[in-house]
């Protein structure tokens, strides 16, 4: 099931919950107007959460191939509501069949994996939204896949969103995106977490890119 017919039945059971909330706090007395009241910010505080949390930027699939770390590609698995198990080959498989999909819009709306599976479970006849393992063909798969290893030339290719390497960019940078710690000016990582400094910072600047550093650091923070 696609995350934006997810998010309609739930939104669609959402309501309906609110409404029978609403008749039973009517019938017990409960001030008409105040009722109401509530159940219109009840519903706006909703939308705009979903809005803001589960309608995010697509990667670009050119940017999916500079994110080196296995962690970082968990990350974005779990940002678009994608399966975050597995290799890093089968991670950047399912987030390139994701991206490939959504080719043609900017932003997506994304869903939790276990949403999606409960509102197909309410299906008669389900049409889930399945990220297939296995390419029919091992030749598919090797079209598909991308190194899964650091590339040596990393210093002197684009960083995210096609944004240029720049000197005085790393000077600007003073604490690690990452780990908040104190770096050197001139310092290409961080000594503390091993952050790529400068790809971290601009990938900050973009809405699912403050997710994704939001995300880190909050891993780095628990294992530390």
């Amino acid at each position: 099931m696609r995350a934006q017919d997810a998010w309609r039945v739930f939104t669609i059971l959402f309501i309906l919950g609110l409404a029978v909330a609403a008749s039973w706090m009517t019938n017990q007395g409960q001030n008409v107007a105040l009722v109401a009241f509530m159940a219109v910010v009840s519903i706006a505080v909703y939308f705009y959460i979903i809005y803001k949390r589960y309608h995010v930027e697509r990667l670009p699939e050119s940017d999916l191939r500079l994110f080196d770390d296995p962690e970082d590609l968990r990350i974005l698995c779990r940002i678009y509501g994608i399966p975050d198990t597995g290799s890093p080959t089968w991670l950047r498989h399912r987030l390139a069949q994701f991206i490939r999909q959504n080719e043609s819009r900017s932003f997506v709306w994304v869903a939790p994996i276990f949403m999606k599976k409960l509102v197909s479970n309410l299906e008669l006849s389900p049409n889930s939204e399945d990220y297939q393992e296995f390419p029919e063909s091992q030749s598919e798969l090797l079209e598909r896949m991308v190194s899964s290893y650091p590339s040596a030339a990393a210093e002197g290719r684009p960083l995210v969103w096609g944004v240029r390497r720049s000197t005085s960019r790393r000077h600007a940078i003073t604490s690690c995106p990452i780990c908040d710690e104190e770096v050197d000016r001139k310092s290409l990582v961080c000594d503390v977490c091993g952050a790529d400094l400068e790809f971290y910072e601009v990938l900050s600047e973009s809405k699912v890119g403050r997710k994704l550093v939001a995300q880190r650091a909050e891993r780095h923070l628990q294992e530390t």
